[in-house]
């Protein structure tokens, strides 16, 4: 897949105590875990998830979350009894150190496990009242298999600070992610009426619990195509909901300002730019904030190649990358001669450049590392600054573009197919 993915920023100060610290997180979720469904006495519907079995010292860990909220509520205690904390803001004010091993419990859930499920009784530690609560189990997994590589762990943490906690490339599915998966299916409806003329249309869809929306293609001519295309795009809007409720989970274990809030998710900005029988161009966008060392700024393009039903991979246009020496693919001389002219200005441009605007001569010079292609209305290809560091987040988005007229000279066999007008 050559898809463009945004880079990592350059190394900062405490990147390696970040990915040290992501390693012992790793080590800590290691075991399987068992997820349970059913519902707490007049509370409605609940998902949990516990250790299998509990460390040595007898300590279990888990999480639960009720599904209209989707926010996790932490779970440490013994087999018998476990803690649900009050928030880190909660435990402040009562003058407690919400850092502290055992915080003060908001309510304890004390039963009995099985084979078949947990069953017993609830009780706020406020009121002292009790609930009962009947939980089936439904799968076991190992959510070692999901978690993030610490590349991706190291960035999250410094830009935006928490992340989906599922890799980028892991699929969320009912057998692979049973927790995830039963936070998010379902949820998602569409809104709004569909875009898009002749054979291809899309629409935009909506999970209320986090108030952006994401497209999905509401008409193709093959329907294996749109089945696939909506897969993967149903898969991007998935990862981006667990990354802003788990900025909403933080508020039982952060003070930072941010914690408790989508992280700006609800801001997020996410456009098609480019929809055709043959490819969809999405862009996201925004500034996303759930402390960390700083806002995840970011423009991200995603082209999905609608005759295969896949993300595009830009070779079978024109030969865009080639392999490196290090093993990475890098631009090819073909794509690098396609970005200088881009660069040059019109010959007859008297255009005038205000002195504090960052102008393409000097976002340009980012370009190969952070190019990004896309594509767009009229009909070009799109040439973007994706993925910079934070210092130079300014330079962020599209500033050149190819009309794909001028690609005919590059074009591979078969490549001239993926150039259809909209």
């Amino acid at each position: 897949m050559f898809q463009t993915l945004p880079r990592l920023p350059f190394p900062l100060p405490g990147a390696l105590a970040l990915a040290m610290l992501s390693l012992m997180n790793t080590q800590a979720w290691a075991a399987q875990r068992t997820v349970y469904t059913g519902t707490l006495q007049g509370a409605g519907v609940v998902v949990m998830e516990l250790d299998s079995q509990a460390t040595g010292d007898g300590v279990l860990t888990g999480r639960y979350f009720y599904p209209k909220h989707g926010v996790d509520i932490p779970l440490k205690g013994t087999p018998q009894a476990l803690r649900e904390p009050k928030t880190y803001q909660e435990v402040v004010e009562s003058g407690q150190d919400p850092d502290s091993g055992t915080p003060p419990a908001a309510a304890t859930w004390q039963g009995k496990r099985d084979a078949s499920g947990f069953q017993g009784t609830w009780t706020d530690a406020r009121t002292g009242k009790q609930r009962a609560f009947t939980l089936r189990r439904v799968a076991e997994y190992d959510p070692e298999a999901l978690a993030p590589d610490s590349v991706q762990a190291v960035t999250d943490a410094i830009s935006g600070g928490v992340g989906s906690g599922i890799n980028a490339d892991a699929g969320i599915n009912s057998k692979t992610a049973p927790y995830e998966s039963l936070k998010l299916a379902g949820h998602a409806v569409p809104t709004g009426a569909d875009s898009g003329s002749g054979p291809v249309a899309y629409r935009m869809w909506r999970d209320p619990r986090t108030k952006f929306s994401y497209p999905r293609l509401s008409r193709h001519p093959d329907p294996q195509v749109l089945a696939r295309i909506n897969a993967l795009l149903e898969q991007r809007h998935w990862q981006m909901s667990l990354a802003a409720l788990a900025c909403k989970a933080t508020i039982y274990t952060d003070g930072n300002p941010a914690a408790g809030t989508l992280g700006s998710y609800e801001d997020e900005a996410i456009t098609v730019d480019w929809l055709s029988p043959a490819l969809m161009t999405v862009i996201e966008s925004g500034s996303l904030y759930c402390g960390g060392a700083h806002p995840n700024n970011h423009f991200d393009p995603y082209t999905f190649d609608l005759l295969r039903g896949e993300y595009l991979d830009w070779n079978r246009v024109f030969d865009a990358y080639v392999p490196g020496d290090d093993g990475w693919r890098k631009e090819s001389p073909a794509l690098m001669e396609l970005v200088d002219k881009a660069r040059k200005p019109p010959p007859a441009s008297n255009a005038k450049v205000d002195d504090d605007d960052t102008g393409l001569d000097e976002c340009s010079d980012l370009w190969p590392s952070y190019l990004a292609l896309g594509a767009e209305s009229p009909g070009v290809l799109s040439l973007s600054v994706s993925g910079v560091g934070h210092a130079m987040g300014v330079c962020l988005g599209t500033h050149a573009t190819v009309p794909f007229k001028d690609l005919e000279p590059y074009l591979k066999p078969g490549g001239k197919a993926y150039l259809v007008g909209q």
